[in-house]
């Protein structure tokens, strides 16, 4: 393993949903977009996992981190957020060596959008 194949990205959206989202709906969502990243890497080449944080706060008072140390390992979850809520602030940080930056920014992209579609059906 050297350092030119590790990637170090954080990516942050902003979700307004058209309608009060559950807490169990977003974390259902949340663990199914860790999961499909994880398999993603295991399959593209992944060599050692740094780590995977989704950390999610809808005021600053509330948060909710969903963190991956392994790709063997389900996802960890801690803290708590409010029942109900229309906007959430999402960070993902991910340390990853083997797959390539652009593939991860492509996957990572497409899962976000599909959060986005999701809590906001056209």
């Amino acid at each position: 393993m050297n350092d030119i194949n590790s990637v170090t990205l954080t990516k942050k959206i902003i979700l307004t949903a058209s309608k009060p989202i559950s807490k169990e709906e977003f974390l259902k969502k949340v663990l199914e977009f860790a999961n499909k990243l994880i398999e993603f890497l295991k399959l593209n080449g992944c060599e050692k996992l740094g780590h995977i944080k989704f950390i999610s706060t809808t005021d600053g008072e509330d948060y909710l981190q969903v963190s991956v140390l392994d790709c063997k390992d389900a996802p960890t979850i801690k803290g708590a957020l409010r029942k109900t809520f229309a906007k959430i602030n999402m960070t993902l940080n991910i340390i990853e060596f083997g797959v390539d930056k652009e593939n991860i920014t492509k996957k990572i992209d497409e899962e976000f959008r599909n959060i986005e579609s999701y809590f906001n059906p056209v």
